[in-house]
């Protein structure tokens, strides 16, 4: 993406679903999207480059910002989607500090704080706002709040670039993911299930004490961020019939170098917390899924003898996952400016060098599907790890230029 993709979009024709990419002959393609809030700019690019590819993505789930960009995408019919996941962005990314960023080093991270600064003093246009209350029960003897930002702006974008009687129609499934704050357990929209309307967003955006929590249906909810921020749930533990292959595009990148500062030591506490998650999810449906096809390998003539009603459930399941399940994890790897704050750093240029990192990974991603370079195959799962590698050298240099 060049420095003006997100300005002037070209028109996107029709996508087809009929492509040579590396999706099953006979099966399902979905697609699962993590929070991590102006970090979603990398998700956004790697979706705009799944459509590209003329994906035939049959199901999407999101969490936080996630929800916000797979509910763009399923919210549009085909031809729109990129264009208006690049609407939202440039909505996102306006109102910088300076029209021109350094190249990198020093003055490219103060330039990067400032933004963020921005951010938490101003909020976003059409996005946040600080609620007054919020910051001023930090002090003592103020009135208690539970939110430092507003994120109602946020629903007049979200009527402009997302159709929501489209997305009701369950053309492209979505799911939303948000957590019960009282109970701390996970809670799931299904586009399939019920209406999905704002608000849902708004719950699932609502990380406290940033935003405020919203109540739906007597349930306290807010972001699923601290429990499961990038939602495979929803598409491993019931996958639908025939072959699976999974795409998951997750913000943080549990790898990194060493931390030489308190901002770095405060970003890499950050990315281990939430993508750590992510691979533990994985690494638990590999285990999963490679004992039901052992199981189902080595006792069949037992299985079909059960009785027990339970017993029987457990049979049919088994007996079901003949299909293979393939996984392909991207991740966002930033660049040594990016800034412990940098969920919260809007501005236009990184914006866009997030956004076409995402591009450049889901092309290398689908290049390494269609070549079958997998990282693991297992009995009924294979996993891709399209992460990229650790920059050592530029983090190196980074903390020379810092120190």
């Amino acid at each position: 993406m060049d420095s003006s993709s997100l300005h002037s979009p070209a028109p996107d024709a029709a996508l087809s679903t009929s492509g040579t990419g590396p999706w099953p002959a006979a099966g399902t393609v979905s697609l699962a999207l993590s929070g991590g809030n102006a970090l979603g700019a990398y998700a956004a690019g790697a979706c705009e480059a799944l459509l590209d590819a003329g994906c035939p993505l049959q199901l999407i789930s999101g969490a936080s910002i996630g929800a916000v960009n797979a509910a763009i995408v399923a919210g549009n019919p085909p031809h729109l989607r990129a264009p208006r996941l690049r609407e939202f962005w440039r909505q996102a990314s306006m109102w910088g500090v300076a029209a021109l960023a350094p190249a990198g080093g020093r003055a490219r991270d103060v330039y990067n704080k400032l933004h963020a600064m921005q951010t938490l003093m101003l909020g976003r246009p059409g996005l946040f706002t600080p609620r007054t209350s919020g910051f001023l029960s930090l002090l003592p003897g103020t009135p208690g709040d539970v939110g430092l930002f507003d994120n109602r702006p946020m629903l007049a974008t979200l009527a402009r670039v997302v159709d929501f009687d489209y997305l009701n129609q369950a053309a492209l499934p979505l799911v939303i993911g948000a957590v019960d704050l009282e109970s701390g357990e996970p809670v799931y929209f299904d586009s399939r299930r019920q209406a999905i309307e704002p608000r849902h967003l708004l719950a699932s955006t609502a990380f406290i004490p940033g935003f405020p929590p919203v109540e739906i249906d007597g349930r306290l909810l807010g972001d699923p961020g601290m429990l499961c921020n990038l939602p495979l749930d929803p598409l491993l533990a019931d996958p639908p019939g025939g072959d699976h292959l999974c795409f998951a595009v997750d913000l943080f990148d549990a790898r990194g170098g060493r931390p030489f500062s308190m901002d770095t030591a405060l970003e890499r506490t950050q990315d281990i917390a939430f993508a750590s998650q992510s691979l533990r999810t994985i690494d638990a449906f590999r285990r999963e899924y490679r004992l039901r096809h052992l199981l189902q390998r080595q006792r069949p003539h037992a299985v079909p003898a059960l009785r027990d009603a339970a017993l029987e459930d457990e049979r049919e399941a088994v007996a079901g996952r003949g299909d293979e399940t393939t996984v392909a994890l991207l991740a966002y790897q930033p660049p040594a400016h990016e800034v412990s704050a940098k969920a919260l750093e809007f501005s236009m240029p990184s914006i866009q060098e997030r956004w076409s990192a995402g591009e450049e990974d889901m092309r290398a991603a689908l290049a390494a599907l269609q070549a079958g370079r997998a990282t693991t195959r297992d009995p009924g799962f294979t996993f891709y790890d399209g992460r990229r590698p650790v920059r050592q050298d530029e983090t190196a240099l980074h903390g020379a230029e810092a120190a």
